[in-house]
């Protein structure tokens, strides 16, 4: 069973959860967020903190970074690749080596894989 993490609930984050629910072999462990956890409901999976990420790491084979590339997986993706195996859909594309270098370095720091 793989253990996901979503990083961010607006349209993307929704997305992977309805996709995760159809593979029988990914269950949804938490859903990160910035906004006050209580103020989201998800289809059942429990909602954190992104503060406390830390908390999760041995709990989450791989995180999906649901945020917009434009500000939000700049910064997410790195601080979520310190802690866990990561995905995201990062796609300004001028600025994909730039990002792919901070992942990476944040990543092998920490001996996860982005």
């Amino acid at each position: 069973m793989i253990r996901v993490a979503i990083n961010g609930y607006g349209n993307l984050g929704r997305g992977a959860e309805q996709a995760i629910t159809k593979n029988e072999d990914m269950e949804l462990v938490v859903v990160f967020t910035r906004r006050d956890p209580a103020s989201v409901t998800t289809q059942g999976a429990p909602v954190a903190h992104v503060d406390d990420m830390p908390a999760w790491a041995d709990k989450i084979d791989v995180c999906l970074n649901c945020g917009g590339s434009a500000t939000d997986l700049i910064e997410q993706t790195p601080a979520a690749a310190a802690l866990f195996n990561t995905v995201d859909s990062f796609d300004t594309h001028a600025r994909i080596p730039e990002h792919f270098a901070a992942v990476d370095a944040a990543a092998k720091a920490s001996g996860t894989s982005p």
